[in-house]
């Protein structure tokens, strides 16, 4: 949705109308969950995504139909269709088109910028009304004809050490939805200038996390691979209810690190929390990389992924041997 938002604005600015596509129900597997939504401008410009690309030129015509005068459609897409019309991955897609109007657009984007908790409603039967809902009694009074798509202040991520793995952590973290802050005492390397969009905090990073709010949707991350940083900073992590914890470092230093942590009172249970080495093993090599490796690895724990390949059994592809490990 932050990059529908995005781009939505900027279309709104230049004078074009927009359609709103948003998956409203599924059946069987599907490439996006429910409340997915994808964008056209009236001069064909896309944002956002409902399917793996098998059903949105199909929403594009559907957006023409409603930019010409026609009404706000609900189209279903299923596994006998045609392959430009219907998903290739087996399952249903069930999806609301309607032209989405300025004015809800703006109390959209004004709630989410406020953090106001907040609901999305969306009429699955004609005439597929769309408002936003402000208070619980409200969103406890719409039917099951209503779809609710729910909205709350951005998860957080805390990055620690502003290294040069934090630049393309912060640039895949954005993409994610995170609200990211990176601490670091070291003022010649906590400048805001060299991590745009994020927080930048000149201070140690034990002491912020101390205060920041946490909770079970934070991810926490420290890159700096000193001691003198992060053995607090982890300490002051280990303390919180946050749903992700990782720390850089060789599996010497994690082990280095674990030994001190045990020093300050924390148990085997509590260091089963800390992802350390961070990240997914990837064989990543370069900043970008090993970025890469750490958002993957927080997706995986946030889905419940198993963090495999996705291939099908051990056998060949398609006729091409496996890759060897």
């Amino acid at each position: 949705m932050n990059e529908v938002s995005e781009r939505v604005r900027g279309w709104f600015a230049a004078g074009k109308r927009v359609a709103l596509a948003t998956l409203v129900e599924t059946e069987g597997p599907s490439p996006r969950d429910e409340g997915a939504m994808f964008a056209v401008s009236s001069d064909h410009d896309l944002a956002g995504a409902i399917s793996g690309g098998c059903v949105e030129s199909t929403i594009v015509d559907v957006a023409d139909a409603i930019f010409a005068g026609g009404p706000a459609q609900r189209s279903t897409f299923g596994p006998d269709d045609e392959l430009d019309g219907g998903p290739t991955c087996g399952g249903t897609l069930h999806v609301v088109t309607r032209e989405l109007d300025r004015a809800t657009f703006e109390e959209f984007v004004g709630a989410q910028e406020r953090e106001e908790p907040f609901a999305l409603a969306l009429g699955t039967e004609a005439p597929f009304a769309l408002r936003l809902l402000h208070d619980d009694e409200a969103i406890r009074r719409c039917d099951e004809q209503t779809f609710l798509l729910r909205f709350g202040p951005a998860p957080r991520m805390y990055v620690v050490g502003a290294v040069d793995v934090a630049r393309p952590l912060l640039a895949y973290a954005k993409i994610l939805g995170f609200a990211v802050t990176i601490v670091d005492p070291r003022a010649p390397f906590a400048v805001a200038a060299r991590f745009p969009g994020a927080d930048v905090l000149v201070e140690w990073p034990d002491e912020v996390l101390a205060r920041v709010p946490v909770d079970e949707r934070t991810a926490i991350v420290s890159l700096a691979h000193d001691p003198k940083f992060d053995v607090p900073a982890i300490a002051a992590a280990l303390r919180t209810s946050a749903g992700y914890i990782g720390a850089m470092g060789s599996r010497g230093t994690t082990a280095r690190r674990a030994e001190a942590l045990r020093e300050r009172g924390f148990t085997d249970d509590d260091l089963a929390r800390l992802h350390a080495p961070i990240g997914l093993a990837l064989g990543a090599r370069s900043p970008e990389e090993i970025a890469l490796s750490i958002v993957a690895e927080i997706v995986k724990e946030r889905r419940g992924g198993a963090g495999g390949s996705l291939r099908f059994g051990t056998g060949p592809i398609s006729g091409r041997a496996p890759v060897p490990a």
